[in-house]
């Protein structure tokens, strides 16, 4: 059974680093003694998605398409080609952008840019999965499965938490919005 579940989070990687990710900022807000202002628990949600969901994930998904590239292919219902450490390239500067840009005094903005970024990875990868399922009935368990519903999901809540922290930023109190962001806030 031990094995199984280690398969599970190993075979479902991006899914694994997405709930780390939450699992590591719900743990940094409960820490965090005295007043936990709305900018503080957004950011830190922000931080740990940019940091797991993007950056450890899309990492792992470099290695995966790179190092693993037959048994990635294999996985979604592809043959492998030159496209696929292409895949894995781009993941890397996803991953390696994201891990930059996940340090509390990295700029709001350039957290913005990668999400949004990311999101439209996602969600293009999300349609290009459905269409192959339509068009060319791939059903394999990687293009139809869970990771299909985590390119949406992943998506929508890295966007949702900017959103979020966002409006967070805007409604702290005009006697910090002088002191500049990496002083004040947690993103």
């Amino acid at each position: 059974m031990i094995s199984h579940i280690i398969a599970a989070l190993i075979g479902n990687y991006m899914t694994t680093f997405f709930v780390i990710g939450l699992i590591v900022a719900t743990v940094k807000v409960l820490a965090r003694r005295g007043h936990r202002s709305p900018s503080f628990v957004s950011g830190t949600y922000l931080n740990s998605f940019v940091l797991w969901a993007v950056g450890i994930g899309q990492v792992v998904n470099f290695i995966m398409h790179s190092v693993f590239g037959d048994y990635a292919a294999k996985t979604i219902g592809w043959a492998q080609s030159p496209f696929q450490l292409e895949l894995a390239i781009s993941s890397l500067a996803f991953g390696v952008m994201a891990i930059i840009l996940s340090k509390k005094n990295s700029t709001f903005r350039g957290k913005v840019a990668l999400v949004i970024a990311q999101a439209i990875f996602g969600f293009g990868a999300a349609g290009g999965h459905i269409y192959q399922t339509i068009v060319n009935h791939d059903y394999a368990a990687n293009n139809t499965g869970l990771l299909l519903v985590m390119d949406i999901a992943i998506s929508a809540v890295g966007l949702a938490l900017v959103i979020w922290h966002s409006g967070a930023r805007r409604s702290q109190p005009s006697a910090t919005d002088a002191v500049p962001e990496r002083q004040t806030m947690a993103a």
